[in-house]
């Protein structure tokens, strides 16, 4: 899903044109103060750190693997956004609130917010007894990488398709770690 909307990119012009419109409709200055924190506070950065920090904890708590899996799986999703973004050369949008450098497709912030959030919520489901915890937690993953993707376009920092690119790149990293970890936990059983 995620190749099909890089070839597909130029296809969503008219629809990222419209969102961009409207997003500078509804823009006022209570809102854009809210939506620089909620910039600044999901960068890569400090997602990146948070991710090493619960790493730290992880670690310290004897889920090595688990410690490891969200380390590589952070640092895959930030190489993997850098490289798809010099491969495909998009533009942000020149209307930004915030002057960002680089290019704009995927959104950085959208893949790690998915992947954090959502290796946060699959060691939940692993680790929690409480069923009613694991679904709240779930849910405020689900609304996390929501706002932070109407984030983006609001600030107009990323095209719509930029954000729902990200969205399936993100889910694609986070499946792809959590059956690879799965896989090499099932295999190291086996060999004892």
């Amino acid at each position: 899903m995620f190749l099909l909307t890089v070839f597909l990119k130029s296809h969503f012009a008219t629809m990222d044109a419209n969102v961009n419109s409207w997003s500078t409709s509804i823009q006022s200055a209570s809102f854009t103060e809210m939506a620089k924190m909620i910039h600044y506070s999901f960068a890569p950065a400090p997602s990146f750190a948070a991710s090493l920090l619960v790493a730290i904890y992880l670690f310290y708590k004897k889920y090595q693997y688990e410690a490891l899996l969200l380390m590589g799986a952070m640092t895959a999703n930030v190489t993997l956004v850098e490289i798809i973004r010099m491969l495909v050369h998009f533009p942000r949008p020149l209307n930004g609130i915030l002057t960002i450098q680089g290019f704009s497709f995927p959104s950085g912030h959208v893949t790690n917010t998915v992947v954090l959030f959502g290796l946060l919520t699959y060691f939940a489901w692993n680790h929690w007894k409480s069923s009613i915890l694991r679904i709240l937690w779930s849910l405020f993953s689900v609304v996390i990488a929501i706002v932070v993707g109407l984030d983006r376009v609001y600030l107009n920092v990323h095209w719509f398709s930029d954000v729902l690119g990200a969205y399936l790149l993100g889910v694609f990293l986070l499946t792809f770690s959590i059956l690879t970890f799965q896989y090499l936990v099932q295999v190291r059983k086996k060999l004892g």
